[in-house]
């Protein structure tokens, strides 16, 4: 009973967060996209904070982010992975051109992942290859966003497939470092949630 209303708390303050989002970037966006991060930062420490990582999760989680942050620092200043692309300033402080909330986005982004593709199958080798997948369908939800939320800008604003290629393979090597996590809470219903709100907040930006 406690975990359900835990969820209906956390839920509700993500979705009244995501909302806000909603409204805000159309009404005032140069005020509104530039506290995105916000949206990003406030998700992964609820879930921090419900999951109780011990200090190898902490370590494996911190690992993911260090692994996703020097991924897009190689991406952005060296063109080696993804493509060639610059953030914006809608994703907060940067260094070297990449902001720092972005190794957060993947982590918060393999954790929900992993905990749906979980719940169905049992098999580590088809959880990672299908949270990676998961992960992939997000982001080519959100890339023909990226430019007009001042996230991040294409070269030509084509997008190149390599992109989808290198975000799978470094997908692939997180969810692979969380096969290693201890699982104590059951955060199925909490991610599946959070992505569902993830999910409507990218599609009504296409109407």
């Amino acid at each position: 009973m406690k975990l359900r209303k835990n969820l209906v708390y956390d839920i509700s303050f993500i979705g009244i967060i995501y909302l806000a989002g909603i409204i805000g970037i159309r009404v005032l966006p140069d005020l509104f996209l530039k506290t995105s991060f916000i949206s990003i930062i406030i998700p992964l420490v609820i879930y921090l904070f419900r999951f109780s990582p011990n200090k190898i999760d902490m370590f494996l989680m911190l690992l993911v982010y260090l692994i996703a942050f020097f991924s897009e620092w190689i991406g952005v200043c060296f063109g080696y992975l993804f493509g060639d692309y610059i953030y914006g300033n809608s994703l907060g402080y940067k260094l070297d051109g990449v902001p720092l909330v972005i190794g957060a986005n993947w982590l918060i982004l393999c954790l929900v992942s992993r905990d749906v593709v979980s719940r169905v199958f049992s098999n580590k080798l088809i959880i990672i290859v299908l949270s990676s997948v998961l992960m992939v369908s997000i982001d080519f939800l959100i890339e023909p966003l990226s430019n007009s939320l001042d996230f991040w800008t294409w070269k030509n604003n084509t997008i190149p497939f390599s992109n989808y290629v290198d975000w799978f393979l470094i997908a692939l090597l997180n969810q692979s470092l969380f096969s290693f996590l201890s699982l104590k809470e059951d955060m199925f219903s909490w991610s599946l949630s959070y992505l569902i709100i993830l999910v409507l907040f990218f599609l009504t930006f296409y109407f």
